[in-house]
């Protein structure tokens, strides 16, 4: 029997001899060509569009409210695996047949489980639209079809998938240079979609650089600016934007820049649009409260400026003098906003944790993930806060309040973190307890960064 070649496709296909390098061949790369890569086994085809199963919508808000908080059963541990996915090998044809359009509904049905689909979470929102949108720019279709093929190759444990994700991923940076070059494409929805799922890409894949995602997330960043806050009119881009916020701030935090969206005319471009997924007041409330968090950064960096100074400098006395007096104006804020916040949703409640768990035995339950992702953050401002005053010698029990924060955060993991998102949703909090933990705390949340790292390989722990 004649041994087939093992050359990528191109090569294959014009009968030339092919060096095999990795990711893409030399000879492509001479001619001027996109290496397709070797993997022959999983590819995407079009086909007959598939429809994913109705889900059933609640009828109001209220509703919602109540389907969420029913919908995690307190009978079956958390656990990250996702059936949709799993089940595609059963479901499909074949690996080598799969079609966009059905892969992208597998995927945004799963994306919000084990909450219903008509959540508010704007990533939720965001990913129900990529059916829609596929098709409409080559560039976004490259991104979707890596991010896409990356999940469904991770959980079905499928490397041909894998293998062509990378690929993929290859071909929408090529594409994405091409289009911001491009007068006509650089600040359309389809290419600001596309960078944005190329950010959340490099957050999920298996990569050996924890800090990839922030080289795609300043030019995220830069984007953003470049559009202009006129570009943010419709539905989509609002919702495109309100996605981006997190890894903006993120970027702000670990890059020690001030965060772009921190102003008042940024602000109001957020409050805009309103999220049909929410209460009107829970949407007001959350805009507030993302206005104050835009602001983090700010604080996060006078407080690491402060590691080792000298305090009898009047220098840095007069620095912790500004920062003590931002840090007591926004505690005021946060204080007054939460007063107004847990008038509005559903207070979490203490429940005994489904996993025996020694260190957190018991664990709060939350009665939607809207409020979770909220109150984590609320959980995490404080920290910051009370770090902030305890360094500036402010009078208070600070070191207490900052376990009792630290542990809120801990004792959400096991309502939160379900899902694929998940580990997304819990990752900055996360983050912050773990910079503030004792060594037993710091283990535990080890064991919860090991175990979600499977999926979002950003979160290992050496890449804090």
């Amino acid at each position: 029997m004649v041994q087939r070649s093992t050359g990528c496709l191109l090569c294959i296909k014009r009968r030339v001899k092919c060096d095999e390098r990795l990711p893409g061949c030399m000879r492509c790369e001479t001619y001027g060509n996109l290496c397709p890569g070797y993997e022959r086994g999983f590819k995407f085809v079009t086909a007959k569009p598939y429809r994913s199963k109705r889900q059933p919508t609640p009828s109001s808000f209220g509703d919602e409210q109540s389907y969420a908080s029913a919908t995690p059963k307190r009978s079956h541990k958390v656990d990250y695996q996702f059936n949709a996915l799993k089940k595609a090998r059963l479901q499909l044809p074949g690996l080598e047949d799969l079609n966009v359009t059905q892969c992208l509904n597998i995927l945004t049905d799963e994306i919000s489980q084990p909450f219903p689909t008509t959540s508010g979470y704007v990533i939720s929102r965001w990913f129900l639209l990529f059916p829609s949108l596929y098709g409409r720019s080559r560039t976004l279709d490259s991104a979707m079809k890596a991010f896409v093929a990356r999940h469904i190759g991770n959980v079905t444990l499928n490397k041909q998938a894998v293998q062509y994700a990378r690929s993929a991923y290859v071909e929408a940076l090529n594409r994405l240079r091409f289009s911001l070059n491009d007068s006509s494409q650089c600040i359309s929805s389809e290419v600001y979609c596309a960078v944005l799922l190329l950010c959340l890409y490099e957050l999920f894949a298996d990569t050996d650089r924890g800090d990839v995602w922030m080289t795609h997330t300043k030019g995220l960043i830069h984007l953003t600016k470049a559009r202009g806050r006129s570009c943010y009119q419709t539905e989509l881009d609002c919702i495109l934007l309100k996605a981006s916020r997190g890894l903006i701030v993120m970027y702000s935090i670990f890059g020690g820049e001030e965060c772009l969206l921190a102003s008042d005319d940024w602000h109001c471009v957020m409050r805009q649009h309103y999220n049909p997924g929410l209460s009107v007041k829970f949407n007001h409330l959350l805009e507030e409260f993302f206005a104050y968090f835009t602001l983090s950064p700010g604080l996060v960096h006078q407080l690491y400026s402060l590691k080792g100074a000298d305090f009898t400098d009047p220098t840095t006395l007069a620095r912790v003098s500004e920062m003590l007096e931002n840090a007591l104006g926004m505690q005021q804020k946060l204080v007054s906003w939460y007063d107004k916040f847990t008038n509005t949703t559903h207070v979490p409640h203490e429940v005994l944790s489904s996993k025996g768990d020694t260190i957190y035995p018991t664990v709060l339950w939350y009665s939607d993930v809207n409020s979770a992702i909220v109150y984590c953050s609320y959980y995490s401002y404080m920290v910051l806060i009370h770090e902030i005053l305890g360094t500036c010698g402010y009078p208070g029990e600070h070191g207490a309040m900052v376990a009792y924060y630290r542990d809120q955060i801990c004792k959400s993991v096991e309502y939160t973190a379900q899902g694929l998102l998940g580990p997304y949703r819990m990752g900055l909090s996360l983050r912050v307890a773990y910079e503030v933990s004792d060594p037993i705390t710091k283990e535990w949340i080890s064991g919860c960064l090991k175990n979600f790292s499977e999926f979002y390989a950003t979160i290992r722990e050496e890449n804090f």
